[in-house]
This record gives C-alpha cells, sequence and structure tokens, in this order.
C-alpha cells in the first residue's frame, strides 16, 4: 500500500511543478527557431505522423548516443521495424542527425507524467523499449509494463554514491523494476550495485561498455587528414576534448610551458558546451594568447596559439588529427568522458583524477599501460611532453591501448542476446 502511495507522492510532485515547467520549456524554446516548434514534444503532444509499432530507444544526450549508435545500426539490419529514439536534450537530437541522419525518427522523452507518457505510448505504440545507461523513470516503466512492452536498460553503470541514494527508495525501485526484461550492465560492480537497489540477478547481464564496439569511419579519417593539411599543417596538435568550467585556464598555462619546448605545438580546445565559447576566448586574451575559433573559418597561422572548436558533434574528427589527447571532464569533479575514442584513433590518451563515470575500465587501462593518469598541471605537462619527444614510448601507449580495446569488445554481441529473446 505505502508503495502505491510512494508513486502517487511522486506524481503528485511532478504535477506541483508542473507549470514552472511549462513556462521554463517555452520560454527556453523562443531562443532556437529548431527547438520552438517541438517544445510540447516535452508533453506528449506531437505535430503530424509518425511511425508507430517502433523499436524505441532512448538515449539522454550526446554521450548516450554516441554509445548507442553501434546498437542502432544493428537493429537497421537486423530487424524489420521503423526506429524511434528519443533525447531529454537538444545537442543529444543534433547528434543523432548527425550520426542516422533521416534513417530515424526523433522526439524529446516527454516528462515522466501518466498523461504525457500515455499519449507517447499511444502515439509511436512502440514494440519494446531500450533505455540507455542510467534513466530510472517510474511512470515510464509502469506504463511500459501495463502495455506489455518490454523494457531494457543497457549498458548501464550506478555510481556507489547513486546507490546510496536509491537504497533510501529500494522497495519502491523493486516493484518499478519487477516487469523489466533485463539490465545489462558495464561490470561486475554495476551488476552488484543494481541488486542492491531490487533488479532481480536472474535479470543481470554484464556485457561491458559498448562504447568499445565503436567504429570509426574511413570518411573520418580521411576528412582529418584534410584539416589537418588546410589548417594546421607543420604543427604538433594536442587536443584537449570536453573541457567543463575550471579546466581550460589550466590547459592553457599547460600549453604556455610547452610551447616553450616544442614551439610548433598547438592547443586544440573542444568545449563540452560550445556556448561556453566566449568565456574560453576571454580566458585566452588574459592570457595574451592568439585563438582562432572553428565558426570563424580562418586557417592558423604559425602564431596561432588556440584552436577552438565551437561546433557540436566534431569532436571525434579533432581526435583523429591529434599528436596527444586529454579527455577532460576528469580534472574536475564531472567523472570523465569517453576514453576510448582517442584509442580507437591510434591517438594516445591522457585523463585526470575524476573519473567514476567509467573507474573500472579507466584502471584497466592504466594497469596494461594503455594511458595515462595525469593529477595535476605538472603530471600534464610532463606526460605530454614525454608523448611528443619519444616517438617510441608513444607508439607502445597506443598499441597497449588498441589491444585493450581489441579483448574487450563484445557488448553490443552481448546486449544483442539479451534483447533477441524478447524482440516481437
Amino acid at each position: 500500500m505505502w508503495i502505491l502511495l510512494m508513486y502517487f507522492f511522486y506524481i503528485g510532485l511532478f504535477y506541483l511543478v508542473l507549470p514552472l515547467l511549462i513556462v521554463f520549456q517555452y520560454f527556453r524554446s523562443i531562443k532556437k527557431k529548431s527547438y520552438h516548434a517541438r517544445w510540447k514534444e516535452y508533453f506528449g503532444f506531437y505535430a503530424g505522423k509518425h511511425n508507430q509499432q517502433v523499436i524505441w530507444l532512448h538515449a539522454a544526450s550526446v554521450g548516450e548516443v554516441e554509445a548507442a549508435n553501434v546498437l542502432i545500426n544493428y537493429f537497421h539490419d537486423h530487424y524489420p521495424y521503423k526506429i524511434l529514439i528519443t533525447t531529454s536534450t537538444e545537442p543529444g537530437y543534433q547528434r543523432v542527425c548527425a550520426l542516422q541522419g533521416d534513417k530515424v525518427e526523433h522526439v524529446y522523452l516527454p516528462l515522466d507524467l501518466p498523461d504525457a507518457m500515455a499519449r507517447f505510448y499511444s502515439h509511436f505504440q512502440p514494440r519494446i523499449a531500450v533505455i540507455m545507461e542510467t534513466e530510472i523513470w517510474p511512470v515510464l516503466f509502469i506504463q511500459c509494463a501495463e502495455k506489455s512492452i518490454p523494457l531494457f536498460i543497457v549498458n548501464a553503470r550506478l555510481s556507489a554514491k547513486s546507490v546510496k541514494s536509491y537504497l533510501k527508495l529500494q522497495f519502491f525501485l523493486q516493484r518499478i523494476f519487477s516487469d523489466i526484461k533485463g539490465v545489462v550492465v558495464q561490470t561486475e560492480d554495476d551488476a552488484l550495485r543494481y541488486r542492491q537497489i531490487g533488479v532481480n540477478a536472474e535479470k543481470i547481464t554484464v556485457s561491458g561498455n559498448m562504447k568499445l564496439d565503436m567504429a570509426i569511419p574511413d570518411a573520418t579519417l580521411q576528412q582529418a587528414k584534410k584539416i589537418k593539411q588546410g589548417l594546421f599543417a607543420q604543427r604538433l596538435i594536442f587536443v584537449v576534448g570536453s573541457t567543463h568550467p575550471g579546466e581550460d585556464g589550466a590547459f592553457l598555462k599547460v600549453y604556455q610551458r610547452l610551447k616553450q619546448r616544442f614551439p610548433t605545438l598547438l592547443l586544440v580546445l573542444v568545449p563540452r558546451q560550445p556556448k561556453r565559447a566566449s568565456d574560453i576566448i576571454q580566458l585566452c586574451r588574459t592570457e595574451k594568447l592568439n585563438i582562432v575559433s572553428r565558426t570563424e573559418s580562418r586557417t592558423c597561422t604559425a602564431d596561432t596559439d588556440v584552436y577552438l572548436v565551437d561546433t557540436m558533434g566534431e569532436l571525434k574528427l579533432m581526435y583523429a588529427l591529434a599528436d596527444c589527447s586529454f579527455v577532460a571532464g576528469s580534472m574536475v569533479p564531472i567523472g570523465g568522458h569517453n576514453i576510448f575514442e582517442p584509442i580507437l584513433l591510434g591517438v594516445p590518451v591522457l585523463f585526470g583524477p575524476y573519473m567514476k563515470n567509467s573507474e573500472l575500465l579507466a584502471q584497466q587501462l592504466l594497469d596494461v599501460n594503455g594511458a595515462m593518469q595525469c593529477f595535476n598541471e605538472t603530471d600534464i605537462e610532463q606526460n605530454v611532453a614525454l608523448i611528443l619527444s619519444q616517438p617510441d614510448k608513444k607508439a607502445l601507449l597506443v598499441d597497449a591501448g588498441r589491444a585493450f580495446v581489441e579483448q574487450n569488445k563484445g557488448a553490443v554481441q552481448r546486449t544483442i542476446a539479451v534483447i533477441d529473446r524478447f524482440m516481437p
């Protein structure tokens, strides 16, 4: 009985803040014409007709979309159903467009309200539901069960910190998870944590991380080669990807010290959010560094210090032309980002101390000398200098990283093995 009360309490809170959410979504949409016509999707209202009887995959934002791409391609190749992708953010939608074009349909995931989710299910009538990584929405899960739609969480991970919070709701979550068909997790630690919060052990499968199964198109390598020849000829390239506030300034300082030793060095900064570009430009001016932005379409000159990638979806391309890379979001307590993209591209990778998003894989990679971890600016400077000055060390680092990826592939196939049993 009290589980039912908790469920209605959750819904009641959502409805209580609903007027604020409506106002927030509406005014957010005014700034962007492409988004303005679609803000009602968050409430389950859709313009025009869409495919029904779809395979539905939810990937919250850019990182989840990237990880899901190989799985989406498998669905295209092996199942007769149309594919619907939902995201929670506009950058996620943009990445869906870049990777899949018009091969899939996209709408924004509705708010977790009974009427909004009911309209979504009625409109699309999904045959199966696949949720990427860690998205737990009680109404979505319960309505999926009521409509007999097989539901899966895949590439799932759960931090120790999240478990502490979820344990307070263990019996409620146990009910939410009771009808789920499968939870496919990245590691044994994740499996243990999902069991702790109420998922039946028989429904949990350890698959590894789908990001290790990503394919790098030849076109990406060819495009990177052209960019390097056209923009960065005769330059050593240090790419820092997915930076967050508090990180860019540190890399500018490291760059200035490295430049004294490597005069042709160019720092390529790729902020996680391109809207931070103006802040980064101001930082460069304060440090008296010459900066060129990607959106300016200008060629870097010999005295250009920083190339700022203020666009979405080009990080992989930038890694492909790097001599050395650093995956940010790890020098501040964000939890790190995808450390395997550079490795798949044959580029040595460094990262910081905050790697909770892929803690086990990061440690395993370090154990086989497939990456370098840096704890401060001095570490970054010394390790980048080592890679740039010692080709043999660089080659060993790249080879070890690639060997690790090759040995740990297969997450998509293990995920498909779980889903296939329930595919209508």
